[in-house]
């Protein structure tokens, strides 16, 4: 096309978007078709729209950088509205090619990421749109071998037009055009598959409704397993390269999936609802898991385990299939009406998995389990100036990814027990039953389900719902000691907002004195709730139910009891609740750092529980580094060092063994035990037995134990981060011990982060602010993390201020967990209070900042604010 002609062409789509505008009000239509989908564009289409079907035709070739060229055929009954019709696609203006309207072609241009279609061409019923197109690449995840897409939560008008809102459901039916080396994978079966020339044409049967964020497919070299469990088919596609990973891990992958499916039919009763099982597995996959139906994308490394795995490992990789097939009833088959619910998808699926999962492994204890995975994370927002509540406010579908977080994963799944608790574990079941079927293949809020589980508890629940999941933040609980004829204990409530709230709760709580221990049901802040002892406590522990949830903090005469006698305490889950609550004492100050990792010491000589000792080992891990000075450091390397190494020796069992060299190799500091590290790694192995190494019945090791690829590489660039002598060198070697393409490319994209040469990362760091090097997500994140970690915090701190200037960018280029990832891992190292006055005055400078973005930041710089 000639230069005059495109220009000829842009001005009659100018002229026809502003007539078309033109015939709404002003205010309305700056709403109506601004950038992303705001909730009055979401509620128009929702009330004049239906029955939408999308058939879909993508050209893939080889190579990371072809265009996937496209043609959507968009039918919908249109049942009302005076308005013109909007459809999303946020791409560059020259990607939309060609628009039909009802078999007349038509002109049409992009305004804020929608196509406009004026309504005069449009019929009162039925209607057809074609649209021929380039497909955006932001959710494609395209490499050189092949892609995927992620849509979730807004991101399918990024690829091709739709009506991108969880409400609008359609039926798609996809055809893929592929190179014959390419196998592809997506919601429904394959029904044909025509060959010429090097190309398969693939052609896909129609989906049931679903929302177009769980619209997906895989295409590229992946191999096929294909398997039969009483009846259930199933497919995966996978790249693993590694000598015996498939063989080692497939049969259970397709065990645990068929397992959760019959489990969660016969608790819903409603049969699986889709067309075909199947799922893919990705190497640097954004999340752990996608439940796009009939196709759940996978992280490879969470399914394909090391060989001789640990419990922890299984039972990880457990409820990962647990959680994300749960998802088929819980999100899938009824969705959330407005992305504000998200959390309600998310909280059942946690919900489910824990009931499929927990009892194939009786040895676990799965209370601790929950209180371990669930209370840290939760805290870690809702303690923030950052923090929000399990419901949040949503404008516009662009901002829908900020959803996502610590709340939502972690403090719902707490605060369904105690739903669970209120309502009747039947009782629950009964109205989650009633909701899906009242709701299948439809749209649902969370008022919708109070309102049933209202019914078939015959409890009031709108109070508790408003407190628990529409209120931001936690309460501070502390022990209030009154001296009354004996000694009087009670427990005070404080609001961190300042507003006097109250969260209805009941506490177990524990009195110790020197004579007895005292255990009684306490409410807090109510005057007639308290216990009475004749001797002085030594210690109050404000709950022992492991069910309360806010913080606790420690009086000083019963943090100086437990710093002495924590170690004592053998009751698994009362242990684990006291070192979540000194950990929190820790960062508000009623505990120091250096009297947490001396106890923590103590206990870790002595604990027998494999949760618990993970635990207490990471947070012991994180208040070395993060809470003491280097020179509290260096005064106890010597004895932290010998602890940890003497346990790696003495471990019996691989995962024990490996633990204690994962935190060994964290915690060193010393050039002694650095130099202990580097010859493991020469040598490839952990120290065992005489005999050479191999797992007994039961676990036990015989001889030594070899580290795998993953944990050399790890060592590799932490030698080389701690500024070893000579580390650069085994840097060098370790790249030659890589067998993968793709795990080279990994390692090799974060050498640059543990480099010593300042250039070098400073280079790396400015080639981020490109968004075709964040594509790998986990690979930023793994580099950002050694970059910025609290050994070389003082060389970093520089980047502070442009990864805050980089966030907004982040947000429109990234997944949903990455603007947030980015920045915590960013701040977490820094502890100086130039680090607190560069987000400070960055805040102070950006008053109009968005919200969601500027909570994020609060959550991330919390430590700083301290």
């Amino acid at each position: 096309m000639k230069p005059g002609s495109i220009y000829l062409r842009l001005l009659s789509v100018f002229v026809l978007i502003v007539t078309i505008l033109s015939s709404c009000s002003r205010v309305d239509i700056e709403e109506y078709t601004a950038e992303g989908v705001s909730k009055l564009l979401a509620t128009y289409r929702y009330e004049t729209l239906g029955d939408v079907r999308y058939g879909l035709t993508f050209r893939i070739d080889t190579g990371k950088n072809t265009p996937v060229e496209g043609i959507a055929v968009i039918e919908f009954l249109r049942t009302a509205g005076r308005e013109p019709l909007v459809l999303d696609f946020k791409v560059p203006g020259d990607y939309l090619k060609t628009v039909a309207v009802n078999g007349k072609p038509t002109e049409a241009g992009l305004v804020n990421g929608h196509i406009v279609i004026d309504r005069e061409l449009l019929s009162r019923r039925y209607n057809r749109v074609e649209v021929s197109f380039r497909a955006g690449d932001l959710s494609l995840n395209r490499n050189g071998e092949y892609l995927y897409t992620l849509f979730v939560p807004d991101r399918a008008s990024t690829a091709f037009p739709c009506f991108d809102q969880p409400d609008i459901k359609g039926r798609f039916t996809l055809t893929l055009d592929i190179p014959s080396s390419y196998r592809a994978m997506s919601n429904n079966p394959v029904v044909s598959a025509d060959t010429t020339e090097g190309r398969v044409t693939l052609r896909f049967s129609e989906t049931k409704p679903i929302s177009t964020y769980l619209f997906a497919f895989a295409a590229g070299k992946f191999e096929l397993v294909e398997k039969e469990i009483d009846g259930v088919k199933m497919e995966m596609l996978h790249r693993e390269t590694r000598p015996g990973y498939v063989e080692n891990n497939s049969e259970e992958i397709f065990r645990l999936h068929c397992s959760a499916l019959k489990w969660l039919e016969d608790y819903i009763q409603i049969p699986y609802p889709f067309d075909k099982f199947g799922f893919v597995l990705l190497p640097p996959f954004q999340y752990s898991g996608m439940e796009h139906p009939g196709s759940i994308f996978y992280r490879a490394s969470s399914l394909m385990l090391e060989a001789s795995p640990t419990l922890n490992e299984q039972l990880s990789r457990a409820s990962l299939i647990a959680h994300e097939t749960s998802h088929i009833w819980f999100g899938d088959l009824v969705t959330m009406k407005w992305f504000d619910d998200v959390w309600l998808k998310e909280v059942f699926a946690g919900y489910m998995s824990d009931k499929i999962a927990g009892p194939d492994f009786p040895d676990i204890n799965h209370d601790l389990r929950f209180l371990l995975t669930r209370y840290p994370d939760a805290y870690e927002v809702d303690r923030t100036r950052g923090t929000n509540p399990i419901v949040q406010e949503l404008g516009n579908m662009k901002d829908a990814g900020s959803l996502y977080g610590g709340i939502i994963y972690n403090k719902a799944p707490i605060v369904m027990r105690q739903l669970e608790q209120l309502a009747g574990e039947e009782n629950l079941k009964r109205g989650l039953q009633v909701y899906l079927n009242k709701y299948t293949w439809g749209n649902a809020r969370w008022d919708d389900l109070v309102a049933i589980l209202e019914e078939t508890s015959q409890k009031p629940l709108g109070e508790w719902s408003r407190m628990w999941v529409r209120e931001a933040g936690m309460p501070i609980i502390k022990p209030v000691i009154a001296e009354d004829d004996g000694y009087r204990i009670s427990l005070s409530e404080d609001d961190p907002a300042g507003i006097l709230r109250h969260w209805p709760q009941t506490l177990k709580t524990m009195v110790i004195t020197a004579t007895d221990t005292v255990t009684a049901e306490l409410a807090p802040a109510e005057r007639d709730s308290y216990i009475t002892t004749a001797d002085k406590p030594l210690c109050v522990i404000p709950d022992i139910s492991g069910r309360a949830y806010g913080t606790f903090l420690f009086d000083s005469i019963s943090a100086a009891y437990l710093v002495n006698n924590l170690p004592t305490f053998e009751e698994p889950l009362l242990k684990g609740i006291l070192w979540i609550n000194m950990y929190e004492n820790v960062i508000s100050k009623t505990v120091s750092p250096a009297d947490f990792c001396e106890t923590a010491m103590r206990d870790l000589q002595v604990i027998t529980d494999l949760q618990l000792r993970n635990y207490l080992a990471e947070r012991f891990t994180s208040v070395w580094w993060n809470h003491m000075t280097a020179g509290e450091r260096s005064a106890r390397a010597a004895e932290a060092e010998a602890m940890l190494k003497g346990r790696m020796l003495s471990a019996e069992t691989l995962s024990e063994k490996r633990s204690w060299f994962g935190t060994l190799e964290n915690v060193t500091v010393s050039r002694r035990g650095m130099d202990y590290l580097a010859a493991l790694w020469k040598r490839g192995e952990l120290p065992g037995a005489a005999l050479r190494g191999t797992v007994q019945p039961g676990g036990r090791l015989s001889g030594p134990v070899r580290l795998s690829e993953d944990e050399l590489c790890t060592l590799a660039l932490t030698l080389a981060l701690k500024g070893l002598p000579g580390a650069q060198g085994i840097i060098a070697e370790q790249r030659e011990r890589i067998a993968g393409k793709e795990r080279l490319e990994r390692f090799d994209f974060v050498i640059p982060a543990v480099s010593a040469d300042a250039t070098v990362r400073d280079t790396f760091f400015e080639n981020l602010s490109d968004p075709a090097n964040r594509e790998r997500e986990p690979w930023v994140l793994e580099a950002l993390e050694y970059l910025h970690h609290p050994s070389v915090a003082e060389r970093s701190e520089k980047y502070i201020l442009p990864s805050l200037e980089m966030l907004e960018e982040i947000k429109a280029t990234g997944d949903i967990f990455f603007p947030g990832s980015w920045i915590s891992t960013t701040l977490e190292g820094h502890r100086t209070p130039e680090a607190r006055e560069t987000v400070e005055k960055f805040l102070d400078e950006h008053p109009d900042y968005p919200a969601d973005l500027r909570l994020k930041i609060l959550q991330a710089a919390d430590h700083l604010f301290r």
